[in-house]
Protein backbone atom coordinates (compact mmCIF):
# COMPACT_ATOMS: atom_id res chain seq x y z
CA UNK A 1 0.00 0.00 0.00
CA UNK A 2 1.41 3.14 -1.29
CA UNK A 3 2.50 5.98 1.51
CA UNK A 4 1.05 9.58 1.36
CA UNK A 5 3.12 12.27 2.83
CA UNK A 6 1.56 15.70 4.12
CA UNK A 7 2.89 19.11 2.46
CA UNK A 8 5.16 19.77 5.01
CA UNK A 9 6.67 16.28 5.31
CA UNK A 10 6.97 16.15 1.64
CA UNK A 11 8.53 20.36 1.12
CA UNK A 12 11.10 18.47 4.42
CA UNK A 13 11.78 15.85 2.32
CA UNK A 14 12.45 17.46 -1.01
CA UNK A 15 14.18 20.10 0.96
CA UNK A 16 11.97 22.85 -0.60
CA UNK A 17 9.44 25.06 0.80
CA UNK A 18 6.19 24.12 1.37
CA UNK A 19 4.69 26.64 -0.99
CA UNK A 20 7.33 25.33 -3.48
CA UNK A 21 5.21 22.22 -3.57
CA UNK A 22 1.51 23.90 -3.48
CA UNK A 23 3.35 25.74 -6.70
CA UNK A 24 4.55 22.53 -8.29
CA UNK A 25 0.86 20.81 -7.86
CA UNK A 26 -0.20 23.99 -9.77
CA UNK A 27 1.67 23.42 -12.59
CA UNK A 28 1.51 20.20 -13.05
CA UNK A 29 5.24 19.05 -12.01
CA UNK A 30 4.01 16.95 -9.12
CA UNK A 31 1.21 14.84 -8.66
CA UNK A 32 -0.56 14.76 -5.30
CA UNK A 33 -4.39 13.65 -4.19
CA UNK A 34 -6.72 15.34 -2.08
CA UNK A 35 -8.05 14.19 1.31
CA UNK A 36 -11.93 14.33 1.89
CA UNK A 37 -10.76 17.61 3.54
CA UNK A 38 -9.76 18.97 0.48
CA UNK A 39 -5.66 18.78 2.13
CA UNK A 40 -3.56 18.03 -0.08
CA UNK A 41 -1.46 14.87 0.28
CA UNK A 42 1.87 13.90 -1.86
CA UNK A 43 2.62 9.74 -2.68
CA UNK A 44 5.31 8.42 -1.83
CA UNK A 45 5.59 7.50 -5.71
CA UNK A 46 6.12 11.16 -6.67
CA UNK A 47 8.82 11.98 -4.24
CA UNK A 48 10.91 8.86 -5.15
CA UNK A 49 10.42 10.39 -9.06
CA UNK A 50 11.54 13.70 -8.38
CA UNK A 51 14.57 12.59 -6.68
CA UNK A 52 15.20 9.84 -8.94
CA UNK A 53 16.12 6.98 -6.83
CA UNK A 54 15.28 4.23 -4.74
CA UNK A 55 17.62 5.36 -2.61
CA UNK A 56 19.93 2.39 -2.14
CA UNK A 57 19.84 1.60 -6.44
CA UNK A 58 20.36 5.37 -6.97
CA UNK A 59 23.12 6.04 -4.81
CA UNK A 60 24.71 2.58 -5.29
CA UNK A 61 27.96 1.68 -2.98
CA UNK A 62 29.55 -0.63 -5.05
CA UNK A 63 31.25 0.06 -7.89
CA UNK A 64 30.41 -1.93 -10.68
CA UNK A 65 33.66 -4.22 -10.57
CA UNK A 66 33.33 -4.69 -6.78
CA UNK A 67 35.75 -2.70 -5.51
CA UNK A 68 35.19 -0.21 -2.63
CA UNK A 69 33.74 3.48 -4.05
CA UNK A 70 35.68 5.85 -2.46
CA UNK A 71 34.36 9.74 -1.48
CA UNK A 72 37.50 12.24 -2.17
CA UNK A 73 37.68 16.10 -1.35
CA UNK A 74 40.08 17.03 -4.36
CA UNK A 75 42.42 14.14 -4.12
CA UNK A 76 42.00 13.22 -0.29
CA UNK A 77 40.31 9.56 0.52
CA UNK A 78 37.13 10.85 2.67
CA UNK A 79 35.20 8.41 3.42
CA UNK A 80 34.82 4.13 1.96
CA UNK A 81 31.11 4.30 0.42
CA UNK A 82 31.09 0.80 0.10
CA UNK A 83 32.55 0.03 3.59
CA UNK A 84 31.37 2.83 5.50
CA UNK A 85 34.38 3.76 6.82
CA UNK A 86 35.71 7.55 7.82
CA UNK A 87 39.13 8.14 5.98
CA UNK A 88 39.46 11.80 6.80
CA UNK A 89 37.58 13.29 9.62
CA UNK A 90 38.47 16.69 9.26
CA UNK A 91 37.06 16.48 5.42
CA UNK A 92 34.10 14.76 6.07
CA UNK A 93 30.96 16.95 4.74
CA UNK A 94 29.82 18.54 8.10
CA UNK A 95 26.76 16.68 8.74
CA UNK A 96 28.70 13.36 8.18
CA UNK A 97 31.50 14.63 10.82
CA UNK A 98 28.08 16.03 13.64
CA UNK A 99 26.33 12.95 12.89
CA UNK A 100 23.02 14.56 11.20
CA UNK A 101 23.13 13.00 8.22
CA UNK A 102 25.26 9.73 6.67
CA UNK A 103 25.99 9.57 3.39
CA UNK A 104 22.64 8.61 1.73
CA UNK A 105 20.91 11.31 3.16
CA UNK A 106 23.70 14.36 2.50
CA UNK A 107 23.94 13.40 -1.13
CA UNK A 108 19.95 13.39 -1.84
CA UNK A 109 20.81 17.60 -0.75
CA UNK A 110 23.58 17.71 -3.49
CA UNK A 111 20.87 16.18 -6.49
CA UNK A 112 18.85 18.59 -8.30
CA UNK A 113 17.63 17.26 -11.14
CA UNK A 114 13.99 16.05 -10.21
CA UNK A 115 13.14 19.68 -10.14
CA UNK A 116 15.42 21.44 -12.01
CA UNK A 117 14.51 21.96 -15.25
CA UNK A 118 18.41 22.75 -16.67
CA UNK A 119 19.29 19.83 -15.01
CA UNK A 120 16.83 17.54 -16.48
CA UNK A 121 17.30 18.85 -20.17
CA UNK A 122 21.32 18.57 -19.84
CA UNK A 123 20.71 14.86 -18.64
CA UNK A 124 18.77 14.21 -21.48
CA UNK A 125 21.10 15.79 -24.19
CA UNK A 126 23.72 14.34 -22.53
CA UNK A 127 22.98 10.59 -21.49
CA UNK A 128 19.43 10.25 -22.71
CA UNK A 129 18.51 9.48 -19.50
CA UNK A 130 17.18 11.75 -16.77
CA UNK A 131 17.68 9.04 -14.27
CA UNK A 132 20.11 9.26 -11.65
CA UNK A 133 21.41 5.85 -11.27
CA UNK A 134 21.98 5.82 -14.97
CA UNK A 135 24.57 9.26 -15.00
CA UNK A 136 25.73 9.16 -11.58
CA UNK A 137 29.27 7.08 -12.47
CA UNK A 138 29.90 9.67 -15.52
CA UNK A 139 29.14 12.62 -13.24
CA UNK A 140 31.22 11.52 -10.67
CA UNK A 141 28.76 13.57 -8.64
CA UNK A 142 30.80 16.51 -9.38
CA UNK A 143 29.54 20.01 -8.52
CA UNK A 144 30.75 23.86 -8.57
CA UNK A 145 30.21 24.55 -5.19
CA UNK A 146 31.76 21.73 -3.47
CA UNK A 147 35.19 19.48 -3.88
CA UNK A 148 33.72 16.32 -3.85
CA UNK A 149 33.42 13.37 -6.30
CA UNK A 150 33.59 9.68 -6.29
CA UNK A 151 36.01 7.25 -7.58
CA UNK A 152 37.10 3.47 -7.21
CA UNK A 153 39.40 2.77 -4.80
CA UNK A 154 41.72 1.13 -7.42
CA UNK A 155 41.31 4.15 -10.13
CA UNK A 156 44.30 5.89 -11.29
CA UNK A 157 42.39 9.82 -11.81
CA UNK A 158 43.09 12.63 -10.02
CA UNK A 159 40.71 15.52 -9.32
CA UNK A 160 43.11 17.40 -11.72
CA UNK A 161 41.70 15.06 -14.50
CA UNK A 162 37.86 15.48 -13.89
CA UNK A 163 37.41 18.59 -12.10
CA UNK A 164 34.87 21.13 -13.87
CA UNK A 165 36.83 24.18 -12.10
CA UNK A 166 39.28 24.05 -14.83
CA UNK A 167 37.52 21.52 -17.43
CA UNK A 168 38.39 22.76 -21.34
CA UNK A 169 34.66 22.15 -22.13
CA UNK A 170 34.50 25.85 -20.56
CA UNK A 171 36.93 27.64 -23.26
CA UNK A 172 36.20 25.35 -26.33
CA UNK A 173 39.24 23.84 -26.54
CA UNK A 174 37.76 20.27 -24.93
CA UNK A 175 35.03 18.06 -25.72
CA UNK A 176 32.01 17.60 -23.27
CA UNK A 177 32.71 14.26 -21.65
CA UNK A 178 29.96 14.54 -18.91
CA UNK A 179 31.70 14.20 -15.70
CA UNK A 180 31.91 18.37 -15.90
CA UNK A 181 28.39 19.10 -16.11
CA UNK A 182 27.99 20.48 -13.02
CA UNK A 183 24.48 21.86 -13.29
CA UNK A 184 23.22 18.29 -12.46
CA UNK A 185 24.03 19.19 -8.77
CA UNK A 186 23.08 22.67 -8.40
CA UNK A 187 20.16 23.03 -5.33
CA UNK A 188 16.89 24.42 -6.30
CA UNK A 189 14.03 24.12 -8.42
CA UNK A 190 14.33 27.28 -10.63
CA UNK A 191 15.53 27.19 -14.36
CA UNK A 192 19.58 27.31 -14.28
CA UNK A 193 22.61 26.15 -15.96
CA UNK A 194 26.60 27.00 -15.25
CA UNK A 195 27.80 29.29 -18.40
CA UNK A 196 31.11 27.83 -17.46
CA UNK A 197 32.59 27.90 -14.23
CA UNK A 198 32.59 31.60 -12.91
CA UNK A 199 29.14 32.05 -14.23
CA UNK A 200 25.56 30.23 -13.59
CA UNK A 201 22.47 31.65 -15.19
CA UNK A 202 19.27 31.98 -13.55
CA UNK A 203 17.15 31.66 -16.41
CA UNK A 204 14.49 35.05 -16.48
CA UNK A 205 14.93 35.70 -13.18
CA UNK A 206 14.87 39.25 -13.50
CA UNK A 207 12.84 39.89 -9.90
CA UNK A 208 16.16 38.73 -8.24
CA UNK A 209 17.85 41.77 -9.20
CA UNK A 210 17.09 44.53 -7.15
CA UNK A 211 17.42 42.15 -3.74
CA UNK A 212 21.20 42.17 -5.02
CA UNK A 213 21.37 45.74 -5.97
CA UNK A 214 19.39 46.68 -2.03
CA UNK A 215 22.29 44.53 -0.99
CA UNK A 216 24.99 46.78 -2.54
CA UNK A 217 23.43 49.80 -2.07
CA UNK A 218 23.52 48.88 1.50
CA UNK A 219 27.05 48.46 1.29
CA UNK A 220 26.39 44.42 2.43
CA UNK A 221 29.91 43.15 0.57
CA UNK A 222 28.95 39.90 1.87
CA UNK A 223 27.06 39.44 -1.16
CA UNK A 224 27.48 37.16 -4.59
CA UNK A 225 27.94 39.03 -7.30
CA UNK A 226 25.02 39.54 -9.66
CA UNK A 227 24.50 40.84 -13.39
CA UNK A 228 21.47 41.62 -15.53
CA UNK A 229 21.66 39.98 -19.42
CA UNK A 230 19.53 38.83 -22.42
CA UNK A 231 18.68 35.30 -21.01
CA UNK A 232 18.52 36.33 -17.05
CA UNK A 233 20.31 37.31 -14.32
CA UNK A 234 24.68 36.27 -13.98
CA UNK A 235 25.79 35.34 -10.89
CA UNK A 236 29.59 34.40 -10.19
CA UNK A 237 30.54 31.90 -8.50
CA UNK A 238 31.90 32.86 -5.21
CA UNK A 239 33.63 28.74 -4.68
CA UNK A 240 37.07 27.72 -5.92
CA UNK A 241 38.99 24.51 -6.26
CA UNK A 242 39.79 25.93 -2.59
CA UNK A 243 37.44 27.23 -1.23
CA UNK A 244 33.58 25.61 -1.21
CA UNK A 245 29.94 26.11 -0.30
CA UNK A 246 28.12 23.92 2.66
CA UNK A 247 24.94 24.77 3.10
CA UNK A 248 23.77 24.86 7.17
CA UNK A 249 21.90 22.13 6.41
CA UNK A 250 24.40 20.02 5.26
CA UNK A 251 26.95 21.57 7.76
CA UNK A 252 25.66 19.48 10.70
CA UNK A 253 26.01 22.63 13.09
CA UNK A 254 22.20 22.55 13.22
CA UNK A 255 20.28 19.96 14.46
CA UNK A 256 16.45 18.84 14.45
CA UNK A 257 15.99 20.39 17.99
CA UNK A 258 17.15 23.69 16.67
CA UNK A 259 15.77 26.54 14.88
CA UNK A 260 18.18 26.62 11.76
CA UNK A 261 17.80 30.48 11.27
CA UNK A 262 18.55 31.10 14.72
CA UNK A 263 21.44 28.98 14.93
CA UNK A 264 22.72 31.16 11.65
CA UNK A 265 22.54 34.30 13.91
CA UNK A 266 24.48 32.46 16.84
CA UNK A 267 27.21 31.60 14.83
CA UNK A 268 27.11 34.21 11.89
CA UNK A 269 25.63 37.20 14.18
CA UNK A 270 24.91 40.41 12.12
CA UNK A 271 26.02 38.76 8.95
CA UNK A 272 22.80 36.72 9.42
CA UNK A 273 20.78 39.02 10.85
CA UNK A 274 21.11 41.86 7.72
CA UNK A 275 20.83 38.72 5.01
CA UNK A 276 17.10 37.84 7.26
CA UNK A 277 16.61 41.83 7.23
CA UNK A 278 16.97 41.85 3.41
CA UNK A 279 15.08 38.99 3.02
CA UNK A 280 12.02 40.46 4.66
CA UNK A 281 12.41 43.90 3.23
CA UNK A 282 12.15 42.48 -0.64
CA UNK A 283 9.38 39.85 0.51
CA UNK A 284 11.23 36.82 0.20
CA UNK A 285 9.69 33.86 1.52
CA UNK A 286 11.99 31.15 0.63
CA UNK A 287 15.05 30.94 2.73
CA UNK A 288 15.29 27.50 3.45
CA UNK A 289 18.64 26.41 5.35
CA UNK A 290 19.36 24.96 2.20
CA UNK A 291 20.74 28.57 0.97
CA UNK A 292 22.61 29.77 3.59
CA UNK A 293 25.77 28.56 5.36
CA UNK A 294 29.12 27.96 5.41
CA UNK A 295 32.59 28.55 3.07
CA UNK A 296 35.21 25.71 3.76
CA UNK A 297 38.52 25.33 3.19
CA UNK A 298 38.67 22.54 0.77
CA UNK A 299 42.57 21.25 1.70
CA UNK A 300 42.05 21.46 5.81
CA UNK A 301 38.42 21.16 6.13
CA UNK A 302 37.87 24.39 7.86
CA UNK A 303 34.92 26.73 8.54
CA UNK A 304 36.01 30.30 7.20
CA UNK A 305 33.39 32.62 6.97
CA UNK A 306 29.38 32.42 6.19
CA UNK A 307 29.02 31.87 2.22
CA UNK A 308 28.08 35.35 0.50
CA UNK A 309 24.20 35.97 0.71
CA UNK A 310 22.65 34.24 -3.00
CA UNK A 311 19.12 33.19 -3.94
CA UNK A 312 16.85 35.61 -4.24
CA UNK A 313 14.24 33.80 -6.54
CA UNK A 314 11.31 34.24 -4.54
CA UNK A 315 11.34 37.78 -3.73
CA UNK A 316 8.44 40.46 -3.94
CA UNK A 317 6.12 37.78 -2.82
CA UNK A 318 3.47 39.55 -0.60
CA UNK A 319 4.91 37.63 2.28
CA UNK A 320 7.15 37.66 5.10
CA UNK A 321 8.82 35.54 7.48
CA UNK A 322 9.96 36.88 10.92
CA UNK A 323 13.24 37.58 11.99
CA UNK A 324 14.49 35.01 14.37
CA UNK A 325 13.65 36.03 17.84
CA UNK A 326 17.74 36.49 19.03
CA UNK A 327 17.83 38.37 15.83
CA UNK A 328 15.40 41.09 17.89
CA UNK A 329 17.23 40.16 21.24
CA UNK A 330 20.58 40.64 20.24
CA UNK A 331 20.99 43.24 17.23
CA UNK A 332 18.62 45.58 17.14
CA UNK A 333 20.62 48.16 16.18
CA UNK A 334 21.69 46.40 13.13
CA UNK A 335 18.25 46.02 12.21
CA UNK A 336 17.34 49.65 12.79
CA UNK A 337 20.25 51.03 10.49
CA UNK A 338 19.69 49.07 7.91
CA UNK A 339 15.43 49.89 7.54
CA UNK A 340 16.55 53.96 8.31
CA UNK A 341 19.02 53.22 5.47
CA UNK A 342 16.91 51.48 2.80
CA UNK A 343 13.92 53.85 3.49
CA UNK A 344 16.28 56.71 3.39
CA UNK A 345 17.59 54.99 -0.49
CA UNK A 346 13.82 53.87 -1.38
CA UNK A 347 13.36 55.73 -4.04
CA UNK A 348 16.16 54.26 -6.29
CA UNK A 349 14.21 50.89 -6.69
CA UNK A 350 11.16 50.12 -8.99
CA UNK A 351 9.57 47.93 -5.87
CA UNK A 352 10.19 51.20 -3.61
CA UNK A 353 6.60 51.32 -1.48
CA UNK A 354 7.65 47.36 -0.76
CA UNK A 355 10.44 48.69 0.55
CA UNK A 356 9.69 51.55 2.72
CA UNK A 357 6.27 49.38 3.92
CA UNK A 358 8.36 46.39 4.93
CA UNK A 359 11.17 48.52 6.78
CA UNK A 360 8.39 50.94 8.36
CA UNK A 361 6.81 47.19 10.27
CA UNK A 362 10.87 46.00 11.44
CA UNK A 363 10.87 49.59 13.07
CA UNK A 364 7.91 49.41 14.63
CA UNK A 365 8.96 45.89 15.74
CA UNK A 366 12.44 47.47 17.42
CA UNK A 367 11.56 50.86 17.98
CA UNK A 368 12.73 53.68 15.98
Amino acid sequence: MEKYYTISEAAEILNVTAKTIRLWDNSGKIQTIRTPGNQRRIPESEILRLTGQSEEKAYNTRAVDGSSLILMCKDVEVYNVSRKEILSKDLLPGCMKHKTMNYLQWMKTRYSAGSNVSARRLMLTAFGSDNHENVIEATRTLSLSDCYWLKRQDESVSFNDITPYIHKEWDGTGDFKGASISTLFVNGAADKKWLDSKTLLKVRSYKEYEPYELCYTLGLENTAEAKKSDEGILLTNFTSPDYFLESMEQSGFSRKKDNPREKAVEIFKEQAVALFVIDYLVEHDDRHWGNYGFLRNSNTGEYISMAPYYDFDWSWSSAVVPLPDNSYKNHSDTIRKLCEKTINLSSNFEHKEVLLKRANELLQIVGR
